[in-house]
């Protein structure tokens, strides 16, 4: 911040140059102004740490998905982090990120599926030496026993830093696990797609949905399980691929605001065929990050922004 900048060089001026006839006083003023300074950093830590806000900010990270959550208190929460097209994620991206924001402690991982884009940059953040407090996936991902598969390959990975991936629970503070449920995890009927993680994040009564990569199937049997089921934000399922997308899915949630997860190629696709309405639509590949922050309110405010 410009303030911390402004008081650290007054504080070398004054220090260097300022001439006062009695050390004494100079002393003091010197250690008010070096007093004043880590105040100030300390407070800005402590309100970056401790939130009476919900935070949730989806990453571009092009064809693929990093969801940093941000629960009032001090919980912080990721939501894959993986990328298709691009590299090191967890090292340019997501790092680079937490660090910026003075997040040095995940306190769960949560790995919606099995697939590459959801899951590759994982291990760079394990590497950064940042701690995380656990790394969690459903059945499905257990159950893929190819040894050279991704979640063999990324828990091979983790296990080098001291992790072992968990099984999910229902909830995590704020956050509810909607899917998949015990009689849908196993159904070999449906693909790794369609048993991805959907979670719930509430907070004073609005609702953030992330659909992760469900297909039609999921998303039909998902509301039918749920007919109930509103939310006043949608990151929308599998990057908002038009070919998988059932028709009345999001109509059913009702949402205010759709945010699309995707890579140039399908942003422009689903762009040029989206109808007008009046619900906002942000795109990682054209606005970049972006970022929505609920209050103690209830109120939604959204930002962009281009890393």
């Amino acid at each position: 911040p410009l303030v911390v900048i402004i008081l650290y060089y007054g504080f070398i001026f004054f220090a260097v140059y300022a001439r006062i006839n009695r050390p004494l006083l100079k002393k003091r003023i010197v250690i008010v102004m070096f007093s004043a300074i880590i105040l100030f950093l300390g407070v800005s830590k402590w309100q970056r740490v401790y939130r009476d806000n919900l935070i949730v900010t989806v990453l571009d990270v092009g064809h693929g998905q990093a969801i940093l959550a941000q629960l009032p208190g001090k919980t912080n929460i990721l939501f894959d982090a993986g990328s298709l097209h691009y590299s090191d994620i967890g090292r340019k991206i997501v790092g680079p990120f937490l660090n910026y924001n003075g997040i040095g402690t995940i306190d769960a991982i949560i790995i919606s599926h099995g697939d590459i884009d959801h899951i590759n940059g994982i291990p760079e953040i394990a590497e950064y030496n940042r701690r995380i407090g656990g790394v969690y996936a459903n059945d499905a991902v257990f159950f893929n026993t190819d040894p050279c598969g991704p979640p063999k390959v990324l828990g091979t990975s983790l296990a080098k830093n001291g992790i072992k991936i968990q099984p999910l629970k229902p909830n995590f503070d704020r956050v509810e696990i909607l899917w998949p449920n015990k009689q849908t995890r196993n159904d070999e009927k449906l693909s790794s797609n369609d048993k991805s993680v959907v979670s719930l994040i509430e907070f004073t009564g609005r609702k953030i949905l992330l659909c992760s990569d469900i297909e039609k199937p999921s998303q039909k049997r998902l509301i039918a399980l749920n007919p109930a089921l509103k939310a006043d934000i949608v990151v929308v399922p599998h990057h908002g691929s038009i070919r998988t997308l059932d028709d009345s899915f999001l109509e059913n949630l009702n949402a205010g605001i759709l945010i699309y997860s995707c890579g140039r190629t399908q942003y422009e696709n689903q762009h040029s065929s989206q109808p007008a309405n009046s619900i906002k639509s942000f795109y990682t590949a054209r606005d970049g990050a972006i970022t929505v922050r609920i209050d103690k309110n209830g109120d939604i405010k959204t930002d962009t922004f281009l890393q």
